[in-house]
């Protein structure tokens, strides 16, 4: 017969278990890329063309309608060909693209460094905005070897809410809002960043990820855009 646990031995192993079961049955992220398109412009920089396809889960989708802000970030690295030793990224770009759900204007708002936010009356719209053509130029990369062979390498992240987003919308509300007690969003902020993760995975509002390789190209193969 096997010793019996102690009480509070067999409820973090039950708990622990029903996190992974959580987890396990979470569905797959479907977000993923619908195209990616190597290119020149016009001043001979190496850039690449990217469309994504269903960048919104509906869980994500969910979380928007509720108010909680969501992040997409691209990060594009720049890949050379070296014959007989190891491939080397020669270049890499980040974009972080925010959207936000004004409640209160029955807007859906998409904003970019540099870039005017752009509104919307529905997440549908929404999301046809997020699924056109995204073009990331690496700088300084007409420096590089125009007869090299390279190739880019994506990843996008859309992040439903972050520990600084939940500081953010605390300090709204213990600004704007008061008289509803200490909870809120400050008592997520408060725990660890992996257990927040947790939560915040258990609730359904985990990350989605996914990763594209574009084909091998030669700058002089590129058109310029």
């Amino acid at each position: 017969m096997s010793p019996r646990l102690p009480d509070p031995a067999r409820t973090r192993l039950a708990l622990a278990a029903a996190v992974l079961a959580l987890l396990a049955a979470r569905p797959a992220g479907a977000i993923d890329f619908a195209s990616v398109t190597p290119r020149l412009d016009a001043s001979g920089r190496i850039g690449v063309t990217l469309r994504l396809d269903d960048p919104l889960e509906d869980r994500v989708e969910q979380s928007l309608e509720r108010g909680m802000p969501a992040t997409l970030e691209i990060h594009a690295e720049l890949w050379r060909k070296r014959t007989a030793w190891f491939d080397r990224v020669e270049r890499s770009i980040d974009a972080t693209v925010r959207l936000r759900h004004d409640v209160w204007a029955q807007a859906w708002i998409l904003e970019r460094a540099g870039v005017p936010p752009w509104s919307a009356g529905s997440v549908d719209s929404l999301e046809r905005a997020l699924m056109r053509p995204i073009s990331l130029t690496f700088p300084d990369s007409e420096r590089l070897p125009a007869g090299a062979t390279y190739f880019v390498v994506l990843t996008v992240t859309v992040k439903p809410i972050s520990v600084e987003d939940a500081e953010e919308v605390e300090g709204w509300l213990s600004g704007e809002v008061r008289g509803h007690g200490g909870g809120g969003f400050g008592a997520l902020a408060a725990l660890p960043r992996a257990l927040f993760d947790a939560v915040r995975n258990i609730a359904g509002l985990g990350d989605s990820r996914a990763r594209a390789v574009s084909a091998e190209f030669s700058p002089s193969d590129l058109v310029r855009r």
